[in-house]
């Protein structure tokens, strides 16, 4: 083995790429809703609208975001199945425990803290048509008719989209019901495919795969391959990419995420599986930088950003929009310079805000773990956890 492979994946350049993939990917969700919440749609725009021709483009790109998430995921769970089956440490117990606590430990709190705003703005009446869905945007109805306690745990139990809707206007709450049945159909498909699994136990983990496909539906089954794309990211060796193959990949790259998130020559399922192909391979390049990364402020910023990229993505939205109830009212803004001023705070309100709702959470996760595993298992494993895709 040569030196150039033994530097841990965490300590090389392709970790950096990818904890910028997924910074920027948090960060391009919840600007769609912060410029959807508070500002006009582009064709309302009064005055210089040319000038806000690339912001708006930018900023609509949140579904296209997901799509990378989706990958992303892929990659990283699939990869931690292959190493435990590898290892001869699988198990059910194991992996569930895993799975449930690095998602709980901030979905809890989303939940709570959601409910709390929710119920805020619509009690005191700050904004009656922005909390009935009224204002023109298209990220949500009206909140009230989803601020229940059977919604609250059916999305606590990853049920949204399937029994129950979104809770409150926690509309980005959608994929996370995909991302944990794709957690459970996964290893499902690998056990019941898996040389050496007794046939016992690959008929149970075929039954357990089709009951588990027809009862989550085709909705959330049509977008599986995209998570599967991310897993053969994990079976096949990465290039050794230079830097000037991964510049020109992420130069074509850029321009078709925008193109897919504004036209309608090619929507819905086959757009997103073109973006899910484009994705799996700008990554597969990415994984290529294998030198060590230099640790600097930049990157530090990146390490940052992906740190608290999947508390950004679940709690944005429900103090973004009492912000804007309290800001904005019920008419949104023109992009002119005061209110553009205004809006940057907001942004930067609703950052600061997933930063400290994350330093209680998301970066306790370890201990967090240990803690359950230790109670559940009865020891703590010490499992390597890889990095969350959000």
């Amino acid at each position: 083995m040569n030196s150039f492979s033994r530097i841990p994946f965490t300590s090389t350049s392709a970790s950096v790429l990818l904890d910028l993939v997924r910074a920027i990917a948090a960060l391009l969700v919840c600007l769609e809703h912060w410029r959807n919440l508070l500002y006009v749609n582009y064709g309302q725009i009064a005055a210089h609208r040319s000038l806000f021709a690339v912001p708006y483009v930018v900023t609509d790109a949140g579904h296209q975001a997901v799509v990378i998430f989706f990958v992303l995921s892929g990659y990283l769970i699939s990869g931690s199945v292959f190493r435990l089956m590898q290892r001869s440490e699988w198990s059910w117990k194991l992996y569930l425990t895993h799975r449930i606590v690095r998602l709980w430990i901030v979905l809890v709190p989303a939940l709570v803290l959601g409910a709390l705003l929710d119920n805020l703005g619509v009690r005191l009446y700050l904004a009656p048509a922005l909390y009935a869905g009224q204002t023109g945007t298209h990220m949500m109805g009206d909140i009230a008719q989803s601020l229940h306690l059977p919604v609250f745990f059916g999305n606590l139990f990853f049920l949204q989209t399937i029994l129950v809707p979104t809770f409150g206007s926690n509309g980005p709450m959608w994929s996370l019901a995909n991302e944990f049945w794709y957690y459970v159909l996964f290893p499902c498909a690998v056990l019941a495919l898996r040389r050496g699994t007794n046939m016992g136990t690959r008929i149970l983990n075929i039954v357990a795969f089709m009951v588990c496909a027809g009862f989550v539906g085709r909705g959330i089954l049509l977008l599986f391959p995209l998570w599967l794309l991310g897993t053969l990211l994990a079976v096949i060796p990465a290039p050794r990419s230079s830097t000037a193959v991964r510049t020109l990949a992420t130069v074509l790259y850029v321009p078709l995420l925008f193109f897919l998130a504004k036209t309608t020559l090619v929507q819905g399922t086959l757009s997103d599986y073109i973006l899910g192909a484009a994705t799996f391979v700008l990554i597969w390049l990415l994984l290529g930088a294998r030198s060590a990364a230099r640790e600097n402020a930049g990157v530090h910023l990146v390490r940052v950003g992906a740190r608290f990229s999947y508390t950004l993505y679940l709690v944005h939205v429900p103090f973004l929009v009492l912000l804007t109830a309290l800001m904005a009212g019920e008419a949104r803004w023109q992009p002119d310079a005061r209110h553009l001023i205004y809006g940057l705070g907001a942004l930067l309100l609703v950052i600061g805000y997933a930063y400290v709702v994350a330093s209680l959470t998301e970066f306790r996760t370890d201990k967090v773990r240990g803690w359950v595993e230790k109670r559940v298992l009865g020891k703590a494993m010490h499992v390597k956890e890889p990095v969350p895709a959000k």
